[in-house]
Formats: C-alpha cells, structure tokens, sequence
C-alpha cells in the first residue's frame, strides 16, 4: 500500500502530515547543532482512521522518523543527539495501540498517557523538564475540534522557553459553529480564545474576512499567553470543495524558524492542488458512475505560483521589521480557476 493509499478520502490529512513531516526534517537538525536533547510532544496523538498496520501514517511514527533521521545525521557529524517523545491519547482504544506501537521502540525515551489534555498538563511539563536545561521542546497540539485545549488549559505548555508550538485550528468547524446560539458552545469558544474580545473584530465582515478575523484573532491569542516573537499560519483546503479546512498555527521565538515554516508550506502547495485534483475527479468519477482518462495536471507538475496568491492586511507579529515580510497573519491562497472564493 503506497502513500496515497493511505491517505485516500482524507487527503487533507496528508497535506498536514506532510508539513509536519518536512518541518521536523529541518527543525531537527537545525536545533540539534545547538541542543543535546530534543523533546517532541503530541497531545492528541491517536492513532485516527489510519489504514496502515504499521501506523505509517499517524503524526507520531512521522515524527519518530524524522527526528531519527536528524539523530543519524547529527551522529556522522560527531553529534550525539537525545530523543525524547510524549504521546497523549485520551480514547482507551487509540490508546490502546498507541502503546502496543511505542511498546516496541527502545531507541527513544518514550512516556505515553491515556489521559484528557486537561488532566495532563503537569505530566507533560515533568517530563519537559526532566529532559534537562539543554532540551528543545517541540508541542504539537493537533484535536479533532476545538475543545479540549482551551487557552488556559495550554497556556503552561505555551510559556515553555525554548519552545516551538504548532496547533490545529479547525477552521471550518469553528467557523460553522462561531455564531450558534447555545450558550454552551458559546462558552467553549471564549475557552478557545481565551477571551470574549474575539467577537467583536467579526461584527460586519463577510464570510471570507470573518474566516481571516478569527484565525488572526487566535493568533495574537497565541502570541500574548505565549510571548512568542513570530507567529505563522499555513492554509490547509478541503480536499473536493473550496473552502479552508483548517489552518496550521505556528509558534516560534526565533525568526529562522519562521523561513523553515514558510520554505516548507510553499513548496507543499503544489502537493495539496495535485492531491485535491485526485480526490475531486475520484468524487465525479463515483458521482456519474464514469471513469476519466486524464487527470488535469498528470502531466505536468505545477508551480504553485501558478496557482496560488495571497493578499496582505492586517497587523504583523514579527518584533522586528527587518523579518516582518516572513508573516502575513491574513494570508489567504487563491486558486486561479473560476469560482473559486466567489
């Protein structure tokens, strides 16, 4: 079963996963020159709806890869690089083969808990800490939703120094629910935020900027509870319509990390266009009953550029000017083909 195998039906996935994947790749030898220890945690590990039966494709056998990748490289150096990995899963049965999964590994300090996120704070932060005062801690807060993570519950993981933070805003869920009458609901979006101060910036926007108000809006959320210097946010489409389907929030204190996060989602554009033309000629194809000869772009990979713009508004995160074209916090990319956004 190759990759795309995998990832059929939930290409969306793949597109997160492969950011991840090409990040860590640069993070990890880049923070292993100057660090002896690098410490990754997952907080939502899973697994979810994998179909390999190795678990190849879940966030957490990408990263164990990756930064073993690093390790390798660091050691032909000269370098003897650490790793250590938390693995959080709330579901007894995710849980259940996550731990048959790390049960295996003896390369890699591994702890693992089948807890809520809320309840774990405190073992995260030991184990952090445990990893001793020249360990780089990477978080990786990636949910099905937006409960579970609430500002104040992620705020100690944020305040981490050194750190780097990447979230999963599920942007199309929240921006269905934003305005549901039920207080409940409403009240876990003031938990998400952190405040209720995010309401106001949508008053009188449309669909398209309400979308941009929210992701900027937890942004510099994300930013004040952290102080992080630069903050980034990668777009990620739904595979068959056009619309978001959730974006990647990045959190770094060093501006460098900021050009590895934007190298890395550029070049991984041209990946989720190939990857949404797959799976919509799959939807016509099960739709009409009738096969397609020629998929639109197979034979010729595509720039990105040629597909994708953005456009600036807003107010930049970055400290300092001279970095400040690293961060859009508006950024939305455009596919150049008719009704698009429209």
């Amino acid at each position: 079963m190759n990759s795309g195998d995998l990832y059929t039906g939930r290409e969306q996935t793949y597109v997160k996963h492969l950011i991840l994947r090409n990040y860590l790749e640069r993070f990890a030898i880049i923070i292993g020159s100057h660090w002896n220890t690098l410490t990754y945690v997952d907080c939502f590990s899973g697994p979810w709806k994998v179909k390999s039966e190795e678990l190849r494709d879940t966030s957490f056998a990408i990263a164990l890869e990756q930064l073993r990748k690093a390790r390798e490289v660091h050691l032909e150096r000269g370098r003897t690089l650490s790793l250590r990995c938390f693995f959080l899963e709330k579901t007894p049965s995710a849980y259940k083969r996550l731990k048959i999964f790390t049960h295996k590994i003896d390369d890699v300090k591994i702890e693992t808990k089948n807890k809520k996120l809320e309840e774990a704070i405190q073992d995260i932060l030991k184990f952090v800490h445990e990893g001793g005062p020249n360990s780089f801690p990477f978080i990786f807060i990636d949910p099905k939703g937006w409960t579970g993570f609430s500002m104040e519950t992620i705020k100690p993981l944020l305040r981490l120094d050194p750190s780097e933070v990447l979230i999963n805003f599920m942007t199309e869920h929240i921006r269905r629910f934003i305005e549901s009458p039920q207080k409940e609901t409403q009240d876990s979006f003031v938990k998400l935020f952190g405040s209720s101060e995010f309401k106001g910036k949508l008053m009188g926007l449309e669909e398209k900027d309400r979308e941009d108000a929210l992701v900027t809006a937890y942004i510099e959320s994300v930013k004040r509870v952290g102080s992080f210097s630069y903050m980034s946010s990668a777009i990620v489409l739904n595979p068959t319509r056009d619309r978001t389907h959730f974006h990647l929030i990045y959190a770094t204190r060093d501006p460098k990390g900021i050009k590895v996060f934007k190298d890395v989602e550029k070049k991984t554009m041209s990946v989720m266009e190939r990857t949404r033309e797959v799976a919509q000629k799959r939807e016509r194809e099960e739709r009409t009953g009738q096969k397609e000869l020629v998929l639109f772009s197979s034979s010729t990979p595509q720039d990105p550029s040629a597909y994708f713009c953005s456009r600036e508004k807003g107010t930049l995160f970055d400290q300092e000017r001279r970095f400040s074209n690293y961060f859009r916090p508006r950024d939305r990319f455009y596919m150049m083909k008719p009704g698009l956004w429209q």
